[in-house]
């Protein structure tokens, strides 16, 4: 089956990498506990007899408002979002498994491990710098949510719907439709 587009009580997604998803068992949960509303669904049956009929949703909104934090967690993934996964040596783009997190400030030189002092680096750039200060060609800087929604929609992104692109806004030419059949 494919996955549920998870929208906050004001219709917007809840995260935008990773897009906010669930499973379908988990939205049928949340629908009978009251915990969401289905706003959208696939063609397929969970249920259909004489008495009851339930598609599988598509899209679900939270029947509460989850207040967003604007401080952006200090990860992995993040840091290389917040770089737009390029190397910020030799400025090329990678797979997040060709990537590595560098520190501007060596450890061995008192540097730490904040978002100020890291960046996005190749495994090559990385090996090639060791523990030498080398200024990065992007100043690294701590993000907010509002920075990472926008930076995140500069990027690719599949989803398994069309009408997800309703709720989440993305620029059309970086979205790719998985019209993968619900099973």
């Amino acid at each position: 089956m494919d996955d549920v587009l998870l929208l906050n009580r004001d219709g917007t997604p809840l995260n935008l990498w990773p897009l906010s998803t669930i499973s379908w068992q988990q939205a049928i949960k949340a629908l009978y506990l009251e915990k969401i509303e289905v706003l959208r669904s696939y063609d397929n049956w969970i249920c259909n007899s004489p008495s009851f009929s339930l598609h599988v949703p598509s899209v679900v909104m939270m029947s509460n408002f989850h207040h967003q934090n604007a401080k952006v967690n200090f990860t992995r993934r993040n840091i290389f979002l917040r770089d737009r996964f390029h190397c910020q040596y030799c400025q090329r783009h990678f797979k997040s498994e060709n990537l590595t997190i560098d520190h501007v400030i060596p450890k061995s030189k008192g540097g730490v491990m904040r978002w100020m002092n890291v960046v996005t680096a190749c495994q090559k750039c990385n090996f090639n710098k060791g523990s030498k200060i080398v200024p990065p060609t992007k100043k690294p800087f701590e993000p907010n949510y509002w920075q990472m929604v926008s930076i995140a929609k500069t990027l690719h992104i599949q989803i398994p719907d069309s009408s997800w692109q309703e709720y989440l806004r993305w620029p059309q030419h970086l979205v790719k439709i998985n019209h993968t059949k619900a099973a």
